[in-house]
C-alpha cells in the first residue's frame, strides 16, 4: 500500500551530515570555480568582495553571490590607467631635471628625447622636427632652467601638470653674445596669466604630448 503522504523526492528521515556535505560540496565547488573565473579578469587595482548567504538550514541560497568592485581612492586616476600617481609625478620631475641638465650644459638633450614616444608632440614639434627644433630652442635660450611653483598634480588618465618658472639669458647677434636675463612665470597675476605645463604619457611611460596650456583648459 502506498502511503499518500509519501513524496518520492523528500525523505522522511533527517539528513545526516555526510549526506548534507555531499549535497553542498558540489554547489560550493561550482561557486568557487565561478569566483576564480571572475577574479582572473579583474584589474589589480580592484578588490573583489564576495558575499555568500546561507539559509537557516545551512544551505546556500539560490544564486546569492554578490560581487562588488571597489575602486582604490589612493589617487585620482581612472582605474584603467597603467601608471600610478606616484609614477606620473616622478616622470614629470625627471622631465624637468633632464631639461635643466641640458640647459646647464651638464648633459645633452638625449635624456629628454629618450623619454619621448616616436609619435610625441613636443610643444607643437612633431616627427622629424622634434630633435632639431627643440635643440634650436635651447641654443637660443642660454642656461634655460625650470623651477616648479607647485608640486605636479595628476589631472586625468596618465596626465600630469604643474605651474613653473623658467629662466634663461637671451642670445642676441650672430656672434652668440649674451643679452639680458629673462624670467617667465606660468602664473603671473600682473599679466594676468594662469598656465601650466601639461604632460601626457602612454601606458609604457613614454611622453605622448608636452604643451603649455591654461590651467583650466580641458584635456584633449
Amino acid at each position: 500500500i502506498i502511503n499518500p503522504s509519501f513524496h518520492p523526492i523528500q525523505s522522511t528521515f533527517p539528513r545526516s551530515r555526510k549526506t548534507m556535505h555531499s549535497i553542498i560540496s558540489p554547489r560550493l565547488l561550482f561557486l568557487s570555480t565561478m569566483l576564480r573565473f571572475a577574479l582572473a579578469f579583474q584589474p589589480t587595482s580592484r578588490i573583489i568582495r564576495t558575499s555568500l548567504s546561507l539559509s537557516s538550514r545551512n544551505e546556500i541560497g539560490p544564486s546569492q553571490i554578490m560581487v562588488e568592485r571597489l575602486y582604490s581612492s589612493s589617487n585620482n586616476n581612472d582605474d584603467e590607467s597603467s601608471l600610478s600617481s606616484e609614477k606620473l609625478i616622478d616622470l614629470a620631475k625627471q622631465f624637468i631635471n633632464k631639461k635643466n641638465a641640458a640647459g646647464s650644459g651638464e648633459s645633452t638633450l638625449d635624456g629628454v628625447f629618450d623619454m619621448c614616444s616616436s609619435s610625441v608632440d613636443l610643444y607643437g614639434l612633431k616627427g622629424d622636427d622634434v630633435r632639431p627644433g627643440f635643440t634650436s630652442f635651447f641654443q637660443s635660450h642660454e642656461g634655460l632652467h625650470h623651477e616648479l611653483l607647485d608640486e605636479p598634480s595628476v589631472v586625468g588618465l596618465d596626465v600630469v601638470q604643474y605651474p613653473f618658472i623658467k629662466r634663461w639669458r637671451s642670445t642676441v647677434g650672430e656672434d652668440g653674445s649674451t643679452g639680458e636675463d629673462k624670467v617667465w612665470k606660468s602664473i603671473d597675476m600682473e599679466k594676468p596669466r594662469n598656465k601650466v605645463e601639461r604632460l601626457s604619457f602612454g601606458r609604457d611611460g613614454k611622453l605622448e604630448k608636452v604643451s603649455v596650456v591654461g590651467a583650466e583648459d580641458p584635456m584633449d
